[in-house]
């Protein structure tokens, strides 16, 4: 009997510690993160290890209190404890086996949860009621029927529930990989469900059905060993199943460390990817602006354009290793096509201003360059433009375009020139990068140009000022010559001459009075042909009606003038109203027209011309049109203009008022010149 005893507390002994071990191992996992859905659920079956474990070591207290071993202070108090241990470990069994059931089905399953709970225990608790109300069991009695209930109505759901959420669980294992894991939840999930079934199925005898043949006695009858035996094997089975399976958080976080790894590593490698490429996009960076820096400092020390351009197609070229050669093409004065006057290397082939030697991808981006203003490229055959608004929004493109590349030069807005670039032929096409590379130097180059060419103007223009401050000088002492030649000759000699006749008529007054009186008729007449000449000569030099009356009287005496004094017609037109304008601008207009009809009739020969003065609200315009030989304007520009003061002088005079001239002539054509003066202040009205 005493090794029967023995035996039994061993078997409880075993029984409660196989759970309570499995409830500490759970509890250990369940406070640890992981990437398993709902880990903080398996508190819930923690719970059950360790209420269940100390239910059976409560067991043997009682056991051996029955058997008379220990002397228990209130077996009774230790009975109900038991029960509720029981009870308490079969709810969070239960809970749980549904919270993860209701988990995966997707929704709130804590609610639901509760609910369910809720139900089993009252519907345990009406069970319990009505028995003791029916039977009126002994207080022992009570407790008993309450723990077979408690094994029917929660117990075995509660272990068919866990089981149940163990077998979903496993799934998770599988899809990580996790085969064993998977295979260790499966065998806990059947020993819970032999547990829970066979082992909660056989109860104490009471007067419940099923309890009064299915019992624990009928157990030992059918198998000849207790039923706790095999609750005790299957808790050890449970405990052992559930612990190895455990082993999947441990594998979760090695595979999250070497994600973790591998994630660190990627990093790594992108972050010296990333490093290596800023260190190249720097090194490029710095060399861009090294060789922006050098061409900046170059452009800046001539202001010379065949200098500048001489000197920075080298340094372009020379600068950036995978460009092979170069060429600019310049506009020249009235030249189109496009003129190459500056190639790299030097001996690339040139023939004459056309170009014909060059390839035809460096022509046709050329000439597309210099009919669409824009960049371009060559590329598959073909000239294709270039958005310069790309270059600075994909310098880090990979994107390759082709290996002739033209950009404009510019001047003021307008088209001048192209800049063409051939990369190298190992090259495969040039980049963003070296797009916006490109069209910086274009617009650097285009600057130097525009203000080598603005310095040529000064230059030409100081050179003109001086040269007309000069032929003011020469004009004015011939003028003075001219004036006293035409004083000594004319007029100086006609008052001699009235001189002598006056004091031969004094003489002759006394002897002769009527040869005196002829004498004196003869005097005033000359004197009226001498006052005559003075007025002619006041005239040449300055007409008073321009100071008296302004600009329109002074240009319809010079009309007609001109159309009496020689054979060519002579009209005037005049559009708008007629008003006094500012003296300055009075006789600019009126020297123009004066230069105008000499050279239209000196020069051009002409049998025409058409003077038409338009009074405008905000400026006044003059417009000289004949219809004599005609010119070429460009040539005459580009000869010695010192032979042709009368075409400066016209400009000159033009600029000192703040207008603007045009000259419009040809060869066998005529001339048009067009003098428009913005007005600043109206005078009254004529």
């Amino acid at each position: 009997m005493e090794n029967q005893l023995s035996y039994l507390v061993f078997v409880y002994f075993v029984y409660g510690l196989a759970f309570f071990s499995m409830g500490l191992a759970v509890w250990l996992e369940a406070g640890r993160t992981s990437g398993f859905q709902n880990i903080r659920m398996l508190r819930f079956l923690a719970g059950f290890g360790f209420l269940h474990g100390v239910h059976e070591w409560v067991e043997i207290f009682t056991i051996l209190h029955n058997a008379g071993v220990i002397e228990l202070a209130n077996p009774f108090l230790t009975n109900v404890l038991d029960v509720t241990f029981l009870l308490l470990s079969f709810v969070l069994l239960f809970s749980f086996g549904a919270f993860m059931i209701f988990s995966e089905r997707g929704g709130d399953g804590r609610i639901r949860t509760i609910l369910v709970v809720l139900i089993f225990l009252a519907v345990w608790a009406i069970s319990t009621a009505v028995a003791l109300s029916i039977y009126k069991p002994c207080r022992e009695g009570c407790m008993d029927v309450a723990d077979v209930l408690g094994r029917y109505l929660l117990g075995i759901p509660g272990a068919l529930l866990a089981a149940w959420a163990m077998l979903l669980q496993r799934r998770s294992f599988q899809a990580r990989g996790m085969t064993r894991c998977a295979t260790d939840i499966r065998w806990a999930a059947l020993a819970l469900v032999l547990y829970g079934v066979v082992g909660q199925i056989f109860t104490k005898q009471t007067p419940l059905f099923p309890s009064t043949i299915i019992n624990t006695d009928l157990f030992l009858q059918w198998f000849g060993f207790p039923v706790q035996i095999l609750r005790a094997v299957m808790a050890v089975l449970v405990a052992v199943f559930v612990i190895r399976a455990l082993r999947a958080f441990e594998l979760e976080r090695r595979q999250r460390l070497t994600e973790a790894q591998r994630a660190a590593l990627e990093t790594q490698q992108r972050a010296r990817t990333e490093t290596e490429a800023l260190n190249q996009e720097l090194q490029t960076a710095v060399q861009n602006l090294t060789t922006l820096f050098d061409l900046s400092y170059n452009l800046a020390r001539s202001l010379d354009r065949d200098t500048i351009l001489r000197q920075t197609l080298p340094q372009i070229c020379e600068s950036m290793p995978h460009i092979a050669r170069g060429v600019i093409f310049i506009h020249e004065r009235g030249q189109r096509p496009l003129h190459p006057i500056i190639c790299y290397p030097p001996n690339l082939p040139v023939n004459g201003s056309t170009g014909a030697s060059l390839a035809p991808p460096i022509l046709l981006v050329a000439e597309y360059v210099d009919t669409s203003g824009g960049p371009a490229c060559w590329l598959d055959g073909a000239v294709q433009p270039l958005d310069p608004t790309e270059f600075k929004a994909g310098v880090n493109s990979p994107q390759r375009y082709g290996r002739v590349i033209g950009l404009p030069l510019l001047i003021k807005e307008q088209i001048s020139g192209s800049l063409v670039l051939t990369l190298q032929k190992e090259s495969e096409g040039a980049t963003l990068n070296d797009l916006s590379m490109f069209c910086t130097i274009s617009r650097q180059l285009s600057l130097a140009i525009e203000n080598a060419a603005l310095y040529q103007d000064v230059q030409a223009r100081e050179e003109l000022r001086g040269e007309l401050l000069h032929r003011v000088v020469t004009a004015q002492e011939m003028e003075r010559q001219r004036i006293a030649r035409e004083l000594h000759d004319g007029v100086g000699q006609m008052l001699t001459a009235l001189g002598l006749g006056l004091a031969a008529a004094r003489d002759s007054i006394t002897r002769d009075p009527e040869r005196s009186f002829q004498q004196l008729d003869e005097l005033k007449s000359m004197g009226t042909q001498v006052l005559h000449e003075l007025q002619d000569l006041v005239t040449g030099l300055r007409p008073s009606v321009l100071d008296d009356l302004g600009l329109l009287p002074a240009l319809r005496g010079l009309v007609q003038q001109f159309d009496n004094r020689v054979e060519t017609a002579v009209h005037l037109n005049v559009q708008g109203h007629s008003r006094r304008l500012q003296p300055e601008i009075e006789t600019v207009l009126f020297r123009i027209a004066q230069e105008a009809l000499t050279n239209a009739v000196r020069h051009a020969q002409a049998a025409h011309v058409n003077v038409a003065l338009d009074f405008n609200t905000d400026f006044t315009e003059l417009r000289i049109e004949d219809d004599g030989c005609g010119f070429d304007p460009e040539a005459i520009l580009r000869t010695d203009h010192k032979q042709h003061w009368g075409l400066l002088g016209i400009e000159e005079r033009v600029t000192l008022v703040g207008g603007r001239s045009q000259i419009h002539s040809s060869p066998g054509e005529g001339t048009i010149i067009a003098v428009n003066i913005p007005l600043q202040e109206e005078l009254a009205h004529v």
